[in-house]
């Protein structure tokens, strides 16, 4: 069968010309076994040594793909907010002119011999001076004109009138809110005043 060295028998094929077997060389591929693929091209595939990995760390892993929809969205809830902030900013800073929008008594209160008699002037939202007089029936004296500086933002102004009663007895008055600029507009209440 074979020769054999030192009381080893060998059982593979002809031995060449010196009866040593040929090693294999750094390129040279050893396999053993069925199923193991031969690499594409004939070539070894790179292995990382262990020594290789100690030194360097294991190789980084390829990054995972995010998907399109989780690209986009960073960006679009950006631009979102973006266009939000801009739109609250226009509005609480981006007033209407100024103007009156309606007149009503809101509210009468007892005080004694005095009545105090509030009236609502709602505004448009702008800055500006609202004038405005009260007028009473039977009037005593001439109207004087008022007036009442209202901001930016500020949707309505309070104005109060006070009825004062003299001496002991009762006296019923017709109180009148007009509006004389921006606009017009009045609005009247029945008083009465008891001391």
């Amino acid at each position: 069968m074979g020769s054999s060295a030192g009381g080893t028998e060998y059982s593979g094929p002809p031995l060449p010309a010196g009866g040593q077997l040929a090693r294999p060389g750094p390129t040279d591929i050893v396999r053993h076994g069925p199923g193991v693929p031969a690499p594409a091209g004939g070539e070894a595939p790179a292995a990382r040594t262990a020594e290789q990995v100690w030194r360097t760390g294991l190789p980084a892993t390829a990054p995972r793909r995010s998907r399109p929809l989780r690209r986009l969205a960073g960006p679009a809830l950006s631009v979102i907010l973006l266009i939000a902030s801009g739109v609250v900013i226009f509005l609480r800073l981006h007033h209407g002119p100024f103007g009156v929008t309606g007149v009503a008594i809101t509210q009468q209160v007892k005080n004694g011999c005095t009545r105090d008699v509030t009236a609502r002037i709602g505004t448009s939202g702008g800055a500006g001076i609202v004038s405005y007089q009260w007028v009473f029936d039977p009037q005593l004296t001439a109207p004087r004109p008022l007036s009442q500086s209202v901001a930016a933002g500020q949707s309505a102004v309070y104005v109060t009138a006070a009825i004062q009663g003299q001496g002991h007895g009762t006296m019923a008055q017709t109180i009148t809110l007009q509006v004389l600029g921006p606009g017009h507009g009045s609005a009247s209440a029945h008083v009465v005043v008891s001391c």
